[in-house]
């Protein structure tokens, strides 16, 4: 995304967090639970410790033999221990056991675990991703000492998506950089790698329909199976998204006669005409193409700043034909941003033929707007509180609100970019939030129009991230980018995973610190 709502946005953040900054800030840290990022749920101390054998085994049961191997070779590299996978469920003194199975004191989610740390560690996971989770936590707290204090840890996530989101469109990120993230997340048990495919610099898949629309710097079909199939080893799911009918610069380069076109003569290099039935049968292509690329449950159809043109906001009424389209199309009494909305239903229509669930970004979605509803199953990223109509930003806009989109069937994600943004150059990488401000007044419930979920209506957010955009991708290289986002990738781990909080700022830098990067 470009220019946001910066000023909006950060106005309203900070008056809400202003008068209940006492109520958010975390405990200090139990004394002698085990320290982990993100920390865990549960503790109950007792027993026998736990010492890692100079000659462990992990030992696995059906069907967790890539886990087990994997988990040996990175406590291995961490401690310099000789650590073997080995199939099997009883253990000798300074044996690792890992398994799948009920897990008690847990809610029912596959991704819940429980360590017993007694002579043997017993790693136990609700399902493999359970008992993968089991093993990171197991990995962070050998690495920091190879001898554990006896006691049982019972953790699970408090949101179902923990996500990262790069921005690759705008700035091509090579796959080994991936990978590498990849591998970060599984360690903080983050779920889902959102790659933004496309956007002002470049269509970043290899396109066979439509070559002409592939960046110089792209994936391969190839790549992206790979990278699905290596994200899977570390519980990570993969969600495209090809932004429509917005931000669609690299695509349109190649396609001039698509471009919006206003009454005045304007042309937007970025937005597609969508009066244009062509416009159609290319945003089809590229759908048809490439859902079938990646098997994940979702795809992002982005369907934000639709008007954006440069810093300038347009209307609709610069735009007669998108008007004429809603009225021949949805009837007499539509209006124009009907054409926009009935895009979505269009888009997700393909989407949901697919056997996947699409998704949107919010400030498309006014109060009030058009005739047309957009379907209930659309999952909506909320970002921003401003719209997409007339009035210049910054701009204390009138789109729906968390609550209003929740209350019609959709389920959402706080995205807010206040303060879940890291943004690299461009104006708004001033509304960066620095990671002790996020960690100590910010929580996912917390919206960036300054509404707060209740619980009931909470269950319908799926949760939150970390969103990179590069809107300058002269000013970072994707690897000072990574560099960049190693703390605030952990404050999202811990705000995403859930409470307990380990401790002040302070205390949960250091202990990140302890904890480290994963091994390659």
């Amino acid at each position: 995304m470009s220019i946001r709502a910066v000023v909006a946005g950060v106005v309203v953040m900070v008056a809400a967090v202003a008068g209940s900054i006492s109520g958010l800030q975390s405990a200090q840290a139990e004394p002698g639970v085990p320290q982990t990022v993100p920390s865990v749920k549960a503790w109950n101390p007792g027993g026998a410790g736990f010492s890692l054998g100079a000659h462990a085994r992990v030992l696995y049961g059906d069907g967790l033999s890539a886990a087990a191997a994997d988990f040996a070779s990175a406590l291995h590299s961490v401690t310099g221990n000789d650590v073997v996978a080995q199939a099997g469920s009883s253990g000798n003194p300074g044996d690792i056991v890992l398994s799948t199975g009920t897990v008690p004191g847990a809610p029912e989610t596959l991704e819940a675990y429980q360590i017993s740390i007694g002579e043997t560690l017993d790693l136990r996971g609700t399902d493999l991703a359970g008992a993968f989770y089991a093993t990171r936590s197991a990995l962070q707290l050998l690495r920091q000492r190879t001898t554990i204090s006896g006691g049982t840890v019972t953790d699970w996530p408090q949101y179902r998506e923990r996500s990262l989101m790069l921005d690759v469109g705008r700035e091509f990120m090579p796959v080994d950089l991936l990978r590498a993230q990849i591998r970060r997340m599984g360690y903080l048990k983050l779920n889902l790698l959102h790659l933004h495919l496309s956007d002002t610099f470049g269509f970043r898949l290899e396109s066979e329909r439509h070559p002409e629309i592939t960046a110089a710097q792209h994936y391969s079909k190839q790549d992206i199976r790979d990278l699905v199939e290596y994200a899977a080893r570390y519980q990570v799911e993969i969600m495209p998204e090809v932004d429509f009918p917005g931000h669609m610069n690299g695509i349109l380069a190649a396609h001039p006669d698509l471009k919006l076109r206003s009454a005045s003569g304007r042309v937007s290099d970025a937005a597609i005409d969508i009066a244009n039935p062509r416009a159609y049968d290319l945003m089809r292509d590229i759908l048809d193409e490439f859902l079938p690329l990646f098997p994940g449950p979702y795809w992002h159809l982005g369907a934000d700043e639709f008007l954006l043109d440069g810093a300038r906001v347009a209307s609709f009424d610069e735009y007669p034909q998108i008007g004429e389209y809603a009225r021949a199309t949805y009837g007499p009494q539509a209006q124009p941003v009907d054409a926009f909305l009935g895009l979505i239903n269009w888009g997700a229509d393909l989407v949901r033929a697919h056997g996947k669930r699409p998704r949107i970004w919010n400030d498309g979605l006014h109060t009030g707007a058009g005739t047309l509803a957009i379907g209930r199953d659309i999952v909506v990223d909320y970002w921003s509180r401003a719209g997409i109509p007339q009035l210049p930003l910054p701009f204390f806009g009138n789109a729906r609100s968390p609550a209003d989109l929740i209350a019609s069937g959709h389920e959402l994600r706080n995205a807010s970019f206040t303060p879940t943004y890291y943004v690299a150059g461009g104006p708004t990488a001033a509304g960066n939030v620095p990671p002790p401000v996020a960690y100590q007044i910010w929580d996912p419930t917390l919206f960036v129009d300054g509404t707060r979920l209740t619980a009931d209506q909470n269950t319908h957010n799926l949760g939150s991230g970390l969103f990179v955009w590069c809107d300058d991708p002269t000013v970072q290289t994707p690897d000072r980018i990574a560099a960049a986002i190693t703390m605030p990738l952990k404050v999202t781990a811990q705000q995403t995973w859930g409470p307990p909080q380990a401790g002040s700022y302070l205390e949960f830098a250091a202990l990140a610190d302890a904890v480290g990067e994963p091994p390659a």
